[in-house]
């Protein structure tokens, strides 16, 4: 596979992570029948920090330094934007399933609204990540 491929793939398994670890806790309650205690939302709101920490700077970054020693130069602003929207649509459809989950919005147009900025926003980070690790191999 080419390793130009594997940034942008990882940045849409992210961005679903991140739509899901920042609902843990609703999608906690909303799930159990007995009502978690807090240290289970708790730990499970820090593990979920913490995977997407290790996806985001292990994985993400890692293979954007990668592919920015096995790719031509001038390809690193189409790839970072590719990243970025794909990191923004995995976001959008993470949230649109858990939002199907959770069932409980009142006001859809208004959350959808705040979800595509959200998206936008997961995004531009991951993007920012990817850059960040394209440049590094540049500068190596």
């Amino acid at each position: 596979m080419n390793s130009s491929a594997l940034p942008p793939i990882v940045a849409g398994v992210v961005g679903a992570i991140v739509s899901v670890t920042r609902r843990l806790a609703a999608l906690l309650l909303e799930l159990s029948s007995t009502g978690p205690s807090t240290e289970v939302i708790t730990r499970t709101t820090l593990g979920g920090r913490a995977l997407v920490f290790a996806l985001t700077y292990g994985a993400l970054f890692g293979l954007a330094y990668r592919a920015g020693t096995r790719t031509d130069p001038r390809a690193d602003g189409r790839l970072t934007v590719v990243t970025g929207v794909v990191a923004a649509i995995g976001y959008l459809v993470g949230s649109a399933i858990v939002f199907r989950v959770l069932s409980t919005r009142r006001h859809p147009a208004l959350a959808g609204l705040l979800e595509l900025g959200s998206g936008v926003a997961v995004g531009v980070q991951l993007a920012v990540v990817t850059f960040a690790g394209l440049a590094l191999a540049r500068r190596a």
